[in-house]
């Protein structure tokens, strides 16, 4: 299931630069009618700006700046897009955990 909570904190930092920490931050910037399809290794997004409709598995998730959610193990992509007509801002962390065997 789809998971959200508020980030009580200011927005995350930048990007981290090549061979950061394991919890390396990528951004995405989707315009009106843009729609992005979250890798499977994603798995926290945090909006930073505007308001992203997330779907993943038949569950939909709505966020606004600043809260995150946290996306469940799925062999789906998650899709997100923008709603309004403002740009979103999201920030990405992949899951750098060792896979399991």
């Amino acid at each position: 299931m789809l998971q959200r909570y508020s980030e009580l904190s200011a927005p995350v930092s930048g990007a981290r630069p090549y061979g950061g920490c394991a919890n390396e931050e990528d951004r995405i910037i989707l315009m009106k009618n843009e729609v992005y399809r979250l890798p499977q290794t994603h798995r926290e997004v945090q909006v930073l700006s505007g308001i992203a409709w997330i779907t993943l598995d038949k569950q939909d998730i709505i966020l606004q700046s600043p809260e995150k959610a946290s996306l469940p193990p799925s062999k789906n992509w998650a899709v997100i897009s923008a709603l309004n007509n403002m740009p979103l801002i999201l920030a990405v962390w992949q899951d750098k955990s060792p896979a399991r065997t």
